[in-house]
């Protein structure tokens, strides 16, 4: 429920800036942004940082020549301008940022803020370049500025992927602990009366002989030596136990042993570190202790029954948050605190470059999967981490590639994709490890036999698929119409394998009415009224999708337009393509593996044999599948591989996703 009381970017505009020339991408509330190195993640969130973060200076903020687009040849001689364009939603739930950024909205529906940074060069009475300065303005329109105060409202934090977690995290009035503790309205005669009871406590250590007689020795010894001195007399204390200082000299401990920061691992310290920034950064609306005073107080509201619902009273007197509060409670709860309880706070977008820095795999998924799901914090993740993706929700990916001279983002945020569809892809992208993110190139096939058997091919044919960073999707169906969605918003290329499923149309007549059904799982004769299933799926889901307008009649036209748009289908199924490709000694391959693999007596054996050579390929395949499977066999056939066996239709579909990949990267 608290996902909703957090402001985020919803878009982000750059021009000629770095690795950006134009850019423009929308976002959602949690962003995993990808992409390989030096396409410019660093430099996405740097953008942001020139607006948004409060920790740079103005110094930090004024460009230079080589903040400039490469492509830009002399930008500040010839007057090119650096502009950089946020649009911030999910701020109407709080009067205080309704207030403060009156100025800077630019629609209602949904409410939308947005803020501009320009670097653009200043001219005299002759239009000649005198210097370059910077300027950020709100709303639509350069008449309104944004101000270091308007930081105090909406900002971002970055935490760098080379962080200094035990720095962050030792005592000290810099700490992350501190600051989360400095959030609680802690009484301060609460801290008044620890601390005299602490004072006390260490006094009698001054009573202790030993320490007396330290004391008698020392001022006789300083007598001896100084001479006649005025105001000399020495005493001993402990400390002086102030009441700031008890906040800011807490510190974590972790286990049993209660072992410090420094003896923690980078992993364990980085959980520690992102759990205190995710604690510091949440919405404070909604108080999580409130004192017996304040409280009665706003029990005394109209409105205030929400209050006492949502409350519970602590030992000590104090009123205390429930846990598991219903979502329109909490609603309630917080338009009222919002109305009532007026404390000021910044909403921190979070930002964190490599996430994954240091963490266990599992640790990876077990964190980021609370994170990203249910957190009510607006995050920005930079990632490399296949586990990290794995678990994000499909909406939540943004992907830097490199286009032409520059880089561009491509979002799913608005992907039209069914519930279903969104839940089957997010089913594979979790049990793949989100691999399919990082390809230079996909390949989508439908099942698992083209997964072992594809990549064996591309090795035959001196290709191999990690070589050129190309990834196999394997679908498991011939659903591919939500995955191709998915690579198209993210401009992934693709290239598609199916079977042809070739049929035969037959006309029977039973109870005096005439109708046509298909005949699969035979060979093609001359004078067949043929079909392929293959190719009316692809022709539908490209059609769908708009990529072709008018599939063609015939099935020649069919293929050539499929393959230019990079759907590579059989005749068959791939297992029978490949049969027919076959020569007598690949054949003999083939019955030692069906030897091999199955524990079929003689007659099996040459039931099998006898289907191979009288080339009833379909009999033999379903005898492989009734007594091996599908899977295993292509797995073991993956191992025994010739390029004579690899069928046309998927040589050149691996020679055209080699081209594209080759095209884009060299």
């Amino acid at each position: 429920m608290a996902n909703q009381y957090n402001p985020y970017i919803s878009r982000v505009q750059i021009k000629n800036f770095r690795n950006f020339l134009d850019l423009d991408v929308k976002l959602d509330h949690k962003q995993v942004v990808l992409g390989e190195n030096n396409v410019g993640k660093t430099n996405f969130l740097r953008a942001i940082q020139l607006i948004l973060d409060r920790d740079f200076s103005d110094q930090d903020r004024t460009l230079t020549e080589k903040d400039f687009h490469d492509s830009l040849e002399d930008p500040m001689v010839n007057g090119d301008e650096i502009e950089i364009t946020l649009q911030i939603r999910g701020y109407e739930h709080s009067n205080k940022l309704l207030a403060q950024f009156d100025d800077a909205a630019v629609d209602s529906d949904p409410p939308t803020l947005q803020f501009r940074y320009r670097f653009f060069p200043e001219r005299n009475d002759k239009g000649q370049i005198v210097r370059y300065t910077y300027a950020i303005y709100k709303g639509n329109g350069d008449n309104k500025n944004f101000s270091h105060d308007d930081r105090n409202y909406i900002n971002i934090h970055v935490i760098r992927a080379l962080r200094d977690v035990e720095r962050e995290l030792r005592a000290g009035k810099g700490s992350t602990l501190y600051q989360l503790v400095k959030t609680y309205d802690i009484s301060k005669e609460d801290l008044e009366e620890i601390s005299s009871e602490m004072q006390d406590a260490a006094d009698k250590i001054l009573e202790l002989d030993e320490i007396v007689h330290i004391k008698v020795a020392l001022q006789s010894r300083f007598n001896t030596l100084s001479g006649l001195q005025v105001d000399t007399e020495i005493s001993l204390q402990t400390f002086d136990v102030d009441t700031e200082r008890l906040l800011y000299a807490l510190q974590v401990y972790m286990g049993l042993e209660k072992r410090p920061i420094s003896e923690l691992s980078l992993g364990l310290a980085n959980i520690l570190y992102i759990s205190l920034m995710l604690l510091l950064l949440k919405d404070r609306t909604v108080t999580p202790v409130l004192k017996a005073e304040r409280y009665a107080e706003l029990e005394a509201l109209e409105g205030a029954d929400v209050l006492v619902k949502s409350y519970e009273v602590s030992e000590s007197g104090k009123f205390i948050l429930k846990n598991n509060i219903e979502p329109e409670q909490y609603k309630a709860l917080y338009e009222f605190m919002d109305e009532n309880n007026y404390k000021f706070q910044a909403f921190t977008i979070l930002a964190v470059e490599e996430p994954e820095a240091h963490l266990h795999p599992l640790l990876q998924r077990l964190i980021y999967r609370e994170v990203l799901h249910k957190s009510g914090t607006s995050v920005i993740f930079t990632s490399h981490s296949t586990f990290i993706t794995s678990i994000s929700p499909l909406n939540y990916i943004v992907h830097i590639r490199k286009v032409g001279d520059g880089s561009q983002a491509f979002s799913t945020v608005e992907l039209g994709l069914s519930d279903w569809d969104k839940k089957d892809i997010e089913r594979y992208v979790d049990a793949k490890r989100g691999e399919i993110y990082f390809g230079k190139l996909i390949l989508l096939v439908e099942g698992i036999a083209e997964e072992y058997i594809i990549p064996a091919a591309a090795n035959k044919l001196g290709t191999p698929l990690d070589d050129y960073g190309i990834i196999v999707c394997n679908v498991n169906s011939t659903n591919f119409k939500p995955y191709i969605q998915l690579l198209e918003t993210l401009e992934i290329p693709w290239i598609l394998f199916t079977d042809g499923d070739y049929y035969r149309k037959v006309t029977l007549t039973v109870d005096g009415k005439t109708k046509t059904t298909r005949e699969y799982h035979r060979m093609h004769e001359d004078g067949d009224d043929l079909g392929y299933a293959g190719n009316e799926n692809v022709g539908a889901i490209l059609s769908d999708l708009g990529i072709i307008l008018k599939i063609p009649d015939t099935i020649p036209d069919q293929e050539d337009i499929f393959r230019e748009n990079g759907c590579f289908v059989g005749n068959y199924t791939m297992e029978v393509d490949m049969f027919k490709e076959m020569d007598t000694d690949d054949l003999t391959t083939i019955k030692k593996m069906y030897q091999e693999l199955t524990n079929g007596g003689p007659k099996k054996l040459k039931n099998f044999n006898d289907a191979l050579d009288g080339k009833d390929y379909w009999a033999a395949l379903s005898k492989i599948e009734a007594s091996i499977s599908k899977g295993r066999f292509a797995q073991r056939l993956a191992s025994e591989m010739t390029e004579d066996m690899i069928p046309g239709y998927i040589s050149d579909g691996i020679a055209r996703a080699i081209t594209i990949v080759k095209e884009q990267y060299e």
